[in-house]
């Protein structure tokens, strides 16, 4: 299942209504819809719908590459955020970023 980063407070009033509403929307075939509507890839593995991107659907799992298997544990976002951060302030050389990709943290 993709992990799109959805959250629900756990207090809500409506928690049951609002997992029940994040279910139904994190199935294929909802995540297929948005992807085609919004013209991006989606985040399944069926990619068959799409023809811009039916042939990544055909990649072998075994050259498929998660950020865990490569030391990557943080959100690609995240880590750009950091190394501009630090790069701006001046607390490292693009460089230094660069080598310190995918260790930092928030």
């Amino acid at each position: 299942m993709s992990n799109l980063q959805f959250s629900v407070n756990k207090d809500s009033q409506n928690l049951t209504m609002a997992n029940e509403f994040l279910r139904f929307l994190i199935t294929s075939e909802e995540l297929n819809k948005m992807a085609q509507n919004k013209g991006l890839m989606s985040p399944t593995k069926d990619l068959s719908f799409n023809s811009m991107y039916a042939a990544f659907g055909a990649v072998p799992e075994a050259r498929i590459i998660s950020p865990e298997m490569i030391g990557i544990s943080d959100d690609a976002s995240i880590q750009l955020r950091q190394a501009v951060y630090n790069v701006g302030r001046g607390e490292m050389s693009i460089d230094e970023a660069v080598a310190a990709y995918g260790t930092f943290t928030q």
